[in-house]
């Protein structure tokens, strides 16, 4: 080799060796979701995403929240919650002598800046009205009469108020779910949505569904009334509650067959075999739930009524006492989610909550399903941190 060939040779390897080293030092490794086409999502590859729109961020606001929520850049619709559907159609304007809190604060000066900054921007505000009570869900879903009042009723508010949506969001508990109910619900949405139809312009009409709904026999016909309804919010958190007697996640996405009874990825693989996508908004929490327990183990049994919620404000609070409460934080592989223990006055706590990575795998879910977006319960508990908006505006960037 001659002199010139060597010291040609040497440079190259020189160059070789410092892009290597320069590519070993800015080179961020990609974040990689385990919502992949090896996890339990593979149904995913039959999924093909054709939704170009924005995604909707839809925020629940409770009226307990309206005083101290703050509007943010990324929400494109609220649903104000709410009012409640009494058995006869009217809506519940009084709680005994006083006024309803969910009427109170539908006419207060907050809510109205709340509507009037949505609508400078293109968003919307819309009415979530409620019926929990079982009879009286029978009674109003038998009864044509009622569900003529109640029409009438709601084009008094959609008048009065800056309402430019309905969100109707009727849970029954504790009574028999009969084929009869099932298709008194469907008529009442149809005839709701005929209603809209003719008597405004433009209304968007919501349910809201319970995420196991997709595989039981519940109030909700999902087939039928698809059709009939702008979106279904489906409630995809409560997976575990206050008055669980384990401790557990509050919306796992895998795992149920193992240690729970369901997922979020089991209910939405059914879900988008029955509803385009894109009509489809999954409910994500913006909270968690805490218990007294008997140790510190992932599904600690729960001491009876001790169940609180736990707004991410109160989890800050635990972890920056994190010495003095001998805090104790985990990560569920199954659920996908955070969780922490911790010792006050000698007894033990868990508390399962959401951060921005639980977050994150979920609006993952989203945009791999081609979902229409997210709706979020509840505006008003992540406090003022930005690192919940954060996420969702990286994600449907």
């Amino acid at each position: 080799m001659r002199p010139w060939q060597a010291i040609a040779l040497l440079i190259f390897g020189v160059l070789v060796a410092l892009v290597g080293v320069l590519t070993w030092v800015f080179w961020d490794e990609p974040l990689t979701s385990p919502l992949s086409s090896t996890s339990a999502f593979r149904f995913f590859r039959d999924v093909q995403v054709t939704n170009q729109k924005p995604h909707i961020v839809y925020g629940f606001l409770p009226y307990w929240n309206v005083k101290k929520v703050t509007l943010q850049p990324e929400i494109t619709h609220i649903g104000y919650f709410g009012l409640g559907i009494l058995a006869d159609g009217n809506v519940q304007l009084k709680d005994g002598a006083d006024q309803a809190p969910g009427y109170t604060g539908l006419q207060s000066e907050e809510l109205l800046a709340i509507a009037q900054q949505l609508e400078a921007r293109g968003g919307s505000l819309e009415l979530v009205v409620t019926q929990f009570n079982g009879d009286d869900i029978v009674a109003f879903l038998n009864s044509p009469k009622a569900q003529k009042q109640f029409l009438s009723v709601l084009d008094t508010i959609i008048l009065a108020y800056p309402i430019s949506g309905i969100n109707i969001d009727i849970e029954p508990s504790g009574i028999e779910i009969t084929d009869e109910l099932r298709d008194n619900y469907v008529n009442f949405i149809s005839f709701l949505r005929q209603h809209l139809n003719t008597t405004y312009d433009k209304v968007p009409l919501t349910i809201d569904m319970y995420a196991s709904a997709s595989s039981n026999e519940q109030i909700w016909d999902i087939p039928r009334l698809a059709p009939l309804v702008d979106h279904i919010i489906v409630m995809a958190y409560d997976y575990h509650r206050r008055s669980s007697v384990q401790a557990g996640p509050v919306a796992p996405i895998f795992g149920g067959e193992k240690s729970w009874d369901s997922d979020i990825s089991h209910h939405l693989k059914e879900y988008v075999s029955l509803v385009p996508p894109d009509k489809l908004l999954l409910g994500i929490p913006f909270y968690g739930y805490e218990w007294q327990t008997t140790d510190r183990s992932a599904q600690s049994p729960t001491y009876p009524e001790t169940g609180a919620t736990a707004t991410l404000d109160r989890v800050t609070k635990i972890l920056d006492q994190k010495k003095q409460l001998q805090v104790q934080e985990y990560w569920n592989d199954q659920a996908l989610s955070p969780y922490l223990s911790y010792v006050e006055d000698g007894k033990t706590y868990l508390i399962y909550y959401e951060n921005p990575r639980s977050i994150s795998y979920k609006l993952d879910l989203v945009n791999q399903l081609d979902l229409a977006g997210v709706a979020i319960w509840a505006l008003g508990y992540e406090g003022e941190d930005r690192v919940l908006w954060d996420v969702i505006n990286q994600k449907f960037r």
